[in-house]
């Protein structure tokens, strides 16, 4: 009875060869699909190696102001703005200039910032909602003005 059955059944031949045949040659093409994508970025990053060469080597200009009148330039840079002593480090350091040498820099521009922020300076000191402390430039006009005009 069996072997009726499979004497009915109709016989199909599967090369064994064809689905590793298949997969080699779309596994070819990706890797051609990805050689073509490699090649086009590293002539991008070639470019931008080239544009940016003569930029990275060059030493600059140091900054001939100190750090009492850089932090005036980042605060001024933005009025209104409120800057945290972490984000005055952030701008000086995007302008070049390195405070690593001291032994708390943070401390050193807490220090630098709350002697800007005097009265009547155009420049304040405020809390913000995090309780951190915060240095504003607004012209002639108190952190307290600013918030009571809303």
């Amino acid at each position: 009875m069996l072997s009726l059955l499979l004497s009915d059944m109709p016989y199909v031949y599967i090369n064994p060869y064809k689905s590793s045949y298949l997969a080699a040659q779309q596994e070819l093409n990706q890797l051609k699909q990805e050689s073509v994508r490699i090649t086009q970025r590293i002539s991008q990053l070639e470019e931008t190696i080239r544009t940016l060469e003569p930029l990275a080597n060059d030493e600059g200009v140091a900054p001939t102001a100190g750090l009492p009148e850089l932090c005036r330039q980042i605060l001024m840079s933005q009025p209104g703005f409120a800057f945290r002593a972490v984000d005055v480090m952030q701008h000086l350091a995007a302008m070049g200039v390195d405070i690593s040498g001291y032994q708390n820099p943070l401390a050193v521009l807490h220090t630098t910032l709350y002697r800007i922020a005097r009265p009547h300076s155009g420049f304040s000191k405020a809390i913000n909602e995090q309780g951190e402390p915060v240095y504003v430039y607004n012209g002639r006009k108190s952190v307290g003005q600013m918030i009571a005009e809303g």
